[in-house]
């Protein structure tokens, strides 16, 4: 299987793919449209006020608006190595034409990146469940409609933040390594340094899913001295190098101008700059549970959130049914960490997705595919809800896991026999056309309002 030829789109992919490419579109018209004469300003500098204040839905970041704008860098670089590498051709033919037609065409670029990452979301969403679980056609579309149906995997098609990029890399990497699984053929090195370079690229927690997708699919292979060197050594070497150029001689600079900038606001009015940080300050700590430690890495761990609120509101709530107060708010802002659904019944659907879920699991965990999808969703557990990573707004993470429940659902669906099959397939076909009439009507009022 060549790592370019996936990227056709089979006949039997095309209806839903192509029906899906114009739901994303009408989303992200949706966005831009939304401030469209503020975004598109040909403004030499002052992008960072211009985003910030206009774009905010559920803590997503505009940092990609801002960086192919002014290539002002606001993210973190050693989180996300390659990020920069892929806006800073954008930014470059984005500053000569706003030079010349005095017009920011940030949102347009961004907006062609999101929408063919989620375009190759859904097909190779798809392929999983028709190639390597053996679906049928009609089960497949339906699966994957659920999947994007959920509400904070629907929202990243539409924002300017790399998820849903890294939607398609994981689903790009388990439909290879599903297939290879499934075949019983190796993952090469070269490939493995292909996957994890632009995956781990990304965002580099997700390296840790590749050298786990290597695991189950070459066994104990996967020690030999030319896989570790070229398909797990080398994309790391290469992507820590690429950062740390960029940092010097991207970021390093960038530092001394914000600093500059920040002491002359200082000294035209102090009063005003100390009052803004003394309140921004009292709000992130009110909205922050309490460090592990002072360290560097023990300060992105949150030991005081509760756990069992963040299962039943966030992790396994907003995630997948936007709430309906606070609707898409961002926490760093104006949302508190937790809100409660007007509706018992959104707490009923809750209940029945997380226990098909459970069910899911008891069919599906003896199948190698299947187990390595648990091994990726442990992580997720390990870094979110006990370390507590990002904890006060984990639903943001969500495309980087809830596939693993419509897959759990897949393997369910294809354990059971035929009259519980049927009754399964109409719960579901009822649960999906729910969420997207529930979650894609939010964002549509959200973003027309």
């Amino acid at each position: 299987m060549s790592l370019f030829n996936i990227f056709k789109v089979k006949k039997e992919e095309r209806l839903l793919a192509f029906c899906m490419l114009f739901v994303f579109i009408v989303f992200n018209a949706l966005v831009i449209a939304s401030h469209y004469h503020v975004y598109t300003m040909g403004a030499q500098g002052g992008f960072w006020s211009i985003f910030t204040k206009n774009f905010r839905m559920s803590g997503y970041d505009n940092w990609s608006w801002i960086t192919i704008s002014g290539m002002r860098i606001h993210f973190e670089t050693v989180r996300h190595p390659l990020y920069l590498t892929f806006l800073y051709p954008l930014y470059l033919l984005n500053s000569w034409l706003i030079q010349n037609v005095g017009y920011n065409f940030a949102v347009y670029f961004m907006a062609i990146i999101i929408i063919f990452s989620a375009f190759y979301a859904v097909v190779f969403m798809y392929r999983i469940f028709r190639e390597v679980i053996e679906l049928s056609q009609a089960d497949s579309t339906l699966f994957t409609l659920l999947l994007f149906s959920f509400g904070h995997v629907l929202v990243p098609s539409m924002v300017p933040d790399h998820f849903i990029i890294s939607l398609m890399l994981l689903s790009m990497t388990m439909y290879i390594t599903g297939i290879k699984i499934k075949k019983q053929r190796q993952l090469t090195a070269w490939q493995s340094f292909i996957l994890t370079f632009f995956t781990a690229g990304m965002a580099t927690s997700n390296g840790a899913k590749i050298l786990i997708a290597g695991l189950f699919t070459n066994g104990k292979r996967t020690f030999k001295w030319k896989f570790i060197t070229i398909g797990v050594i080398l994309p790391f070497l290469l992507l820590l190098g690429i950062q740390q150029s960029q940092y010097y001689f991207l970021e390093v600079p960038q530092q001394k101008v914000v600093h500059n900038i920040e002491q002359v606001n200082k000294k035209r009015d102090a009063k005003k700059v100390n009052e803004h940080k003394r309140q921004r300050d009292a709000w992130l700590r009110s909205h922050t549970g309490k460090a592990a430690d002072n360290s560097t890495i023990g300060r992105l761990m949150d030991v005081s959130t509760s756990r069992s609120e963040t299962l039943i509101e966030n992790f396994f709530g907003e995630s997948i049914q936007l709430h309906q107060q606070y609707l898409l708010k961002d926490v760093s802002w104006d949302r508190p960490i937790f809100v409660k659904y007007n509706w018992v019944l959104n707490y009923a659907i809750e209940a029945i997705i997380v226990l098909l879920f459970i069910i899911g699991i008891v069919f599906g965990y003896h199948k190698r595919f299947f187990q390595m999808l648990l091994a990726w969703f442990a992580c997720d557990i390990t870094l979110h809800l006990i370390l507590g990573f990002a904890i006060n707004e984990v639903y943001i993470m969500t495309a980087g896991w809830a596939f693993i429940i419509p897959i759990a659902y897949g393997y369910m669906l294809k354990g059971l026999s035929h009259k519980p099959q049927q009754l399964l397939r109409a719960l579901l076909l009822v649960l999906t056309a729910y969420l997207w009439i529930y979650n894609a009507g939010h964002i549509a009022w959200y973003l027309l309002s």
